[in-house]
C-alpha cells in the first residue's frame, strides 16, 4: 500500500508529517578566545602562557555550565582564527562566546565570524580582577584590555551590519554573575533555535470576532518559528468515538483520586475523560508539540463537553495547549516552556485590583496542575460558560503559586509582529471561587496607567504568564525573530 497524507491515512505513517517528534537539540557552545601575537615578542613566553591560562579559566567556567563546549584553543594568529571557524562549522555550534585575553584587532575575529553569520554571538569582555591594581605594570594593562578590542569589534559589526542581535556581557575571569548572564543568553538562543522545530496542531479556527489574534501560518513560520498543522475536527471526533471504555473509567477514577470535585455529575466526568483521552491520542498520532483548538461551537459541540481536562493533562505532559484558536499565544507558551521547563498560564486580562495594584488574570478553565499554589487544593467544577454541550461541562479552579512572573504575547498588525513583555509578581492569595483558574499579578506601574498603556499599544486580549523574570530572555528572542517589542 502506498503511503498517504495524514488527512486520509488510517496508519501512523504519513507522507506529509514527520514520523517522530523532533527532540530538542542539546546546546553546543563555541568559545572563541583571542589574543594578539605581537605582544609575545614584546614580553616573552611567560606572558604568552599567562594569556593562555587566563582563557583556560573562561573555558573551564563555561564547561561547568554547558555539557558541550567546543574550544579550539587560543587564537592569536589569522590562521588560528580561520581554523577556529572551520571547527565551529564542523561541530555545528549553536552559539559563539567571544572573549579576548589581550587587545585583539577586529580583522582577526572577523575571519572566524565571517564563516558563521547566522550563529548567535555573545561578546564577553573579561579582565583578570574586578578592581584596578595600583601597582600594575603595562603588560598587565594589556592583559586587561579586552574592552578595547571588543569595542573596536562591536563598532565594526555595527558598520558591517553583521550580528545585529549580539549580546554583550562584562565581568572578570571568575565573575560568576557574568557567566550566569552568558548562560542565560546562550540558553535563550538555543530555545529560539528549538522553537523552529515545533509543530502546533490547529483544530478549528479563531473564535469569531477575535481579529486581534487572527494569524497567517506562513508568517508564523517565517517570523516566529513553529509549524502550524491544520487538523480537521473530524480527526479528533473519529478518535473520540473509538476511545475504550476501560480507559475512560480509569481516567475518571484518577480525577476522583487527585482533585476535589464540586457540582459535577458522573456523566460530566465521563465525557471530560473521554475527550481528554482523544486529545492525547491525537497529539501522539500526529507527533505534535502543541495543540491549539476552538472549543466553543466546535469541539465542545461535537463532543458535548469542554476540553479543559484534556488541556490540563496535556500541559502536565509538556504539550502546550490553548483554546480559541490562539496560535500566537501557544507560540509564547512554547517559548516560556523552552526557557524554564515549566508550563505557563494561558488566560485573559480580567480586570484589576486597585488596592493591590494588581491585574486579575482568568484562565479558560485549565492550567498545568503542577503549578497550582496548593496541589492538594485543586477543585474541578462545572464550567461557568456553556457553548452548546449538555450537562455541566468540566473546569479547574485554583490559583498559581506566588512568585515573580512574566507576561508575554504577540500581535501581528500593520507594523508587523510585536511582542509584549511585562514583569510582575503572582500574589500569595487564595483562589477566587469562580470555577476558573485565576491569578492576581502585581505590576510595577500604577495599575490603571498600566492598562491605559496596554490599550494604547493595542495587543491581544489573551495573555501568557510564565514563572520567573523572563524579560531579558524574551527581549533577546524578539531580536532574534527580528520583531518589535513593547515593555509594560
Amino acid at each position: 500500500m502506498k503511503i498517504e497524507s495524514f488527512e486520509t491515512s488510517k496508519t501512523t505513517e504519513f507522507g506529509d508529517l514527520l514520523s517522530q517528534r523532533k527532540k530538542d537539540k542539546e546546546l553546543k557552545v563555541g568559545l572563541l578566545a583571542g589574543a594578539y601575537f605581537e605582544y609575545y615578542r614584546m614580553w616573552g613566553d611567560a606572558y604568552e602562557q599567562q594569556i593562555r591560562d587566563d582563557m583556560d579559566v573562561v573555558a573551564e567556567n563555561l564547561r561547568k555550565r554547558f555539557k558541550h563546549v567546543v574550544y579550539p584553543g587560543l587564537a592569536d594568529t589569522m590562521d588560528k582564527f580561520a581554523r577556529a571557524g572551520d571547527i565551529f562549522l564542523e561541530e555545528e555550534v549553536d552559539v559563539v562566546v567571544l572573549c579576548q585575553g589581550t587587545y585583539c584587532p577586529d580583522y582577526m575575529p572577523l575571519e572566524t565570524l565571517g564563516r558563521m553569520k547566522d550563529v548567535p554571538l555573545i561578546l564577553f569582555s573579561t579582565q583578570t580582577e574586578p578592581n584596578v591594581d595600583p601597582d600594575m605594570d603595562y603588560p598587565q594593562i594589556i592583559r586587561d584590555s579586552a574592552i578595547i578590542g571588543l569595542t573596536q569589534l562591536s563598532g565594526a559589526l555595527r558598520k558591517m551590519e553583521w550580528f545585529n542581535t549580539y549580546r554583550p556581557v562584562v565581568g572578570w575571569l571568575e565573575d560568576q554573575e557574568a557567566y550566569d548572564q552568558v548562560e542565560r543568553y546562550a540558553k535563550t538562543a538555543m530555545a529560539y533555535k528549538n522553537l523552529q522545530n515545533k509543530n502546533i496542531g490547529v483544530v478549528g479556527h479563531v473564535f469569531r470576532g477575535m481579529y486581534d489574534f487572527e494569524h497567517d501560518k506562513t508568517k508564523v513560520k517565517g517570523k516566529l518559528g513553529p509549524n502550524c498543522v491544520n487538523i480537521q475536527v473530524s480527526h479528533l471526533v473519529d478518535i473520540w468515538e473509538e476511545v475504550a471504555e476501560n480507559d475512560i473509567l480509569g481516567l475518571v477514577d484518577e480525577v476522583k483520586g487527585r482533585f476535589k470535585i464540586r457540582d459535577l455529575e458522573e456523566e460530566d466526568l465521563y465525557k471530560a475523560a473521554k475527550l481528554a483521552i482523544a486529545m492525547r491520542t491525537l497529539v501522539e498520532r500526529f507527533n505534535l508539540d502543541a495543540l491549539c483548538y476552538l472549543g466553543q461551537h466546535h469541539v465542545e459541540q461535537k463532543t458535548q463537553t469542554t476540553a479543559y481536562l484534556g488541556s490540563a493533562l496535556l500541559q502536565e505532559n509538556d504539550i502546550m495547549t490553548i483554546s480559541e484558536g490562539d496560535v500566537h499565544g501557544v507560540t509564547m507558551m512554547l517559548i516560556m516552556h523552552l526557557l524554564t521547563g515549566v508550563a505557563p498560564f494561558f488566560g485573559e486580562w480580567g480586570g484589576f485590583d486597585y488596592e493591590r495594584n494588581a491585574l486579575m488574570i482568568e484562565m479558560h478553565g485549565f492550567a498545568d496542575p503542577r503549578i497550582a499554589k496548593d496541589p492538594n487544593n485543586i477543585w474541578v467544577t462545572s464550567s461557568p460558560e456553556n457553548w452548546g454541550y449538555t450537562g455541566k461541562g468540566f473546569s479547574f479552579e485554583f490559583t498559581g503559586r506566588p512568585g515573580p512572573a512574566t507576561i508575554g504575547h504577540f500581535i501581528d498588525d500593520q507594523e508587523g509582529y510585536r511582542m509584549i513583555i511585562s514583569k510582575g509578581e503572582i500574589l500569595d492569595l487564595p483562589s477566587l471561587r469562580i470555577r476558573e483558574v485565576n491569578l492576581r499579578i502585581k505590576v510595577d506601574k500604577p495599575v490603571k496607567e498600566y492598562l491605559v498603556e496596554l490599550l494604547n499599544h493595542g495587543f491581544s486580549h489573551h495573555t501568557i504568564v510564565g514563572y520567573g523574570d523572563l524579560t531579558e530572555e524574551l527581549s533577546y528572542i524578539a531580536d532574534l525573530m527580528g520583531i518589535k517589542k513593547v515593555f509594560l
